[in-house]
C-alpha cells in the first residue's frame, strides 16, 4: 500500500468515527430533547420519576397555592407542604410528611410509575413519606397537578382530571385545614373517613390530640374530641345548620351543605364570591376557627371560633344540669 492510499484510509476511517460520534451525539440530544418535552408539562405538574428538590417548587396554574419544601414557624426541620402563593406570611394548608420531619435538604419528592408521590433521601435512598393509591387499576403515565383549588391530584395522562376518582388527591387525607370543595365525613362505600387534626404547635405539624370529625353514630353531627373524650359537639343537622350552632347561617360569603345518603355523609362548604380566602382550621388548642383573610391589613380574621364559652363544652353541667349564660351589661 502507497503512503498516499495509506493516508487516505487514515482520513476515511477518521471521518467516519467522527460522523458515528456527531450522529450520537445528535441523538443523544434528541433524546434529552423529547424527554424534557414530554416531562415538562407546567409549572403545575410533575411526571413520572421527576424529582422535586429543595427551594423548587410547583405552583398552580392561576398561582393560588404552592407545593414545596418549608419549615414552619422556628423549627428547624424540613417538611413538604401546601400553602398559599399570595398571602405573605405563609399559611400552611396540607403537610405530607407530618410525623416524619426531615433534618436536612438532601431530601426528593417524586413520582413514580406506579402514581405513588415518594418523598425520600437521594443520598441513601430510603422512604421517608409516600401516597397510597385509591385506584386498582394499572397506571402507564401517571401526571401529578397542584390545582387552583389546593389539591394535589396524581391521575393518567391522557384521561380528564377526575378529582371524584384519581389515582390519589391531598383532598383525602385531610389534615389541620379544610379548605372550599374538600369532604369531612365519610364515604361509606370505601368506608374511608375524612377528619382535621390539628398540629401539636405553631413549630410542629405532627398529630395532636384533638381532631373535629363526622361522628356517624345516630344522628351525624359534627364534634371536636380529644383522645377518646368528646370537648364539642354541634349537634343534629335541621335542615338548615347544626342544631347547636346557632351562628352557623347563610351569608355572602360561603354557603355550605350536609349530606347524608346510602353512599356518604359529610360536611361541605364552598365560596359564594370566590375572591375572598376562607377556610376553617383546628388549631393546636383544640379551637375550631373559621378564618377569613383581610387583604387591606395582611391578616387573618376569626369569623368563626368553637368553642365559644363554657356552655360550648361538652357534658360541663352533667347528665341531668343545665347552663345559663350570663351576658354582663356593656
Amino acid at each position: 500500500m502507497s503512503l498516499f492510499h495509506y493516508c487516505e484510509s487514515v482520513t476515511d476511517t477518521v471521518m467516519k468515527e467522527k460522523g458515528v460520534a456527531k450522529t450520537k451525539f445528535i441523538f443523544g440530544f434528541l433524546v434529552l430533547l423529547y424527554a424534557s418535552i414530554t416531562c415538562s408539562y407546567a409549572a403545575d405538574t410533575i411526571c413520572s420519576y421527576q424529582t422535586l428538590r429543595y427551594n423548587e417548587t410547583i405552583v398552580s396554574p392561576q398561582e393560588t397555592f404552592e407545593l414545596g419544601f418549608f419549615r414552619p414557624g422556628n423549627s428547624k426541620n424540613l417538611y413538604v407542604g401546601i400553602w398559599f402563593k399570595k398571602i405573605p406570611n405563609r399559611t400552611i394548608v396540607w403537610v405530607a410528611n407530618r410525623n416524619t420531619p426531615l433534618s436536612d435538604t438532601t431530601c426528593v419528592l417524586t413520582l413514580t410509575h406506579q402514581g405513588v408521590l415518594i418523598l425520600r433521601n437521594a443520598t441513601k435512598g430510603n422512604v421517608l413519606w409516600s401516597s397510597a393509591n385509591s385506584t386498582t387499576l394499572q397506571v402507564r403515565n401517571p401526571i401529578g397537578q397542584l390545582l387552583d383549588t389546593g389539591n394535589f391530584i396524581i391521575y393518567e395522562e391522557g384521561d380528564r382530571i377526575n378529582q371524584e376518582d384519581p389515582i390519589w388527591q391531598s383532598f383525602d387525607s385531610l389534615q389541620h385545614t379544610l379548605l372550599p370543595g374538600e369532604k369531612l365525613g365519610w364515604n361509606l362505600d370505601t368506608g374511608k373517613e375524612r377528619h382535621l387534626t390539628a398540629w401539636k404547635s405553631e413549630d410542629d405539624p405532627a398529630f395532636s390530640e384533638f381532631s373535629y370529625l363526622i361522628d356517624a353514630r345516630g344522628y351525624p353531627q359534627p364534634m371536636i374530641t380529644k383522645g377518646q373524650e368528646i370537648q364539642y359537639r354541634a349537634g343534629p343537622w335541621n335542615g338548615l345548620r347544626f342544631s347547636g350552632a346557632f351562628n352557623l347561617k347563610q351569608n355572602r360569603i360561603y354557603n355550605f351543605t350536609f349530606v347524608v345518603d346510602q353512599r356518604e355523609i359529610y360536611y361541605q362548604f364552598k365560596l359564594v364570591n370566590t375572591s375572598v380566602i376562607t377556610m376553617l382550621v383546628l388549631q393546636p388548642s383544640g379551637h375550631l376557627e373559621r378564618l377569613l383573610w383581610l387583604d387591606n391589613k395582611k391578616e387573618w380574621n376569626v369569623y368563626l371560633s368553637r368553642p365559644i364559652d363554657l356552655c360550648d363544652q361538652y357534658s360541663v353541667c352533667g347528665h341531668l344540669g343545665s347552663a345559663t349564660l350570663r351576658v354582663p351589661n356593656l
